[in-house]
């Protein structure tokens, strides 16, 4: 037998419906008799049944290194070895806290909505719609708005009016949301029309970031039937992402492409795309498709050089009549 010290790192207090109890004082040393070479999962029972625990709720924790099979059964209790015993710390019950921007951009578009402490009016749309807005918002996240908007620069700074009259109201209206809360919250159900006039305002007020979550929005909605649009808003409007994704889409849907009206009449106003259709055309189209082009040419050519070599010119004809 051997007798092994215990030592409590902490109060270890026993908890009852009416009082608690200090067991074992802290750092006061307390002796366990042993049997000699006794293996260190032996503690946990002596532990748990001398103090009334439950086995399950005693945990173990080496402050020596063991190898990688080691474990409680496989280690041995020496004479001299001391056992620290602790309070397992509690698990917080305090969730971690969550950095979200989702109350802010709301905020801001109660803001908007609201019209609190507006200090400009846009008005769009045929109809003059109002949105009540803020000089110091615009400003800050659009360069025509601040140019605009500077004391003594334009009229509209002076009257405190912004007109939009060629963009309807709905869709100045998503431009300003995306001004306050950096999106459009139903981007995604936009029609293909609507995207390219949200396109439009995005490029003419220099709306950068919103020129691209349209062109985004807009090359999910590629079809037979609009692509046509879509290119020639790309072109016009510095799109390049959309317009590489209506070319790729050109290429793949051509021959039913070019069968559609709509899509030849789009072209012809748009010239520019008719040298960039047939560029991409060229890039794509198998080399197997050309060579019998290649042939053909130059066996015409031979033909047609034997042909004139064998015809007698002018010359020889008048000086064979005069002979």
């Amino acid at each position: 037998m051997s007798i092994l010290l215990i030592q409590a790192a902490e109060d270890l207090v026993l908890a009852g419906k009416e009082r608690n109890i200090v067991r074992v004082p802290a750092n006061n040393l307390y002796s366990c008799l042993m049997q000699k070479t006794q293996r260190f999962s032996s503690l946990f029972r002596h532990y748990s049944k001398h103090h009334g625990l439950p086995r399950d709720s005693l945990e173990f924790m080496f402050t020596d290194q063991l190898d990688p099979d080691g474990s409680p059964e496989s280690v041995f209790l020496q004479k001299n070895d001391i056992i620290l015993v602790r309070h397992r710390a509690p698990t917080s019950s305090i969730a971690r806290p969550l950095v979200n921007d989702d109350e802010y951009f709301s905020r801001m578009k109660e803001l908007l909505s609201s019209g609190e402490n507006s200090d400009v009016v846009i008005e769009a749309g045929p109809e003059r719609a109002s949105f009540p807005a803020h000089r110091s918002i615009l400003s800050a996240r659009c360069e025509f708005f601040r140019a605009m908007l500077r004391p003594g620069a334009m009229k509209e700074s002076t009257a405190g009016v912004v007109r939009i009259t060629n963009h309807s109201a709905e869709m100045v209206s998503k431009m300003l949301e995306f001004i306050y809360t950096n999106r459009v919250s139903d981007l995604h159900k936009l029609g293909y029309e609507q995207l390219i006039e949200l396109l439009t305002l995005a490029e003419q007020y220099l709306l950068v970031s919103l020129r691209c979550a349209c062109e985004a929005a807009a090359q999910e909605l590629l079809n037979l039937v609009n692509i046509g649009k879509f290119l020639v808003a790309a072109e016009n409007h510095n799109a390049n992402y959309l317009k590489e994704a209506c070319l790729q889409f050109f290429v793949e849907y051509r021959h039913e492409i070019l069968q559609d009206d709509a899509f030849r009449e789009e072209v012809e106003n748009c010239p520019t795309i008719a040298f960039q259709l047939l560029k991409v055309l060229a890039q794509n189209m198998p080399l197997m498709q050309v060579a019998p082009i290649a042939v053909c040419s130059t066996i015409s050519t031979e033909s047609s050089k034997r042909r004139r070599l064998c015809m007698p010119s002018d010359e020889e004809e008048i000086s064979r009549d005069w002979t």
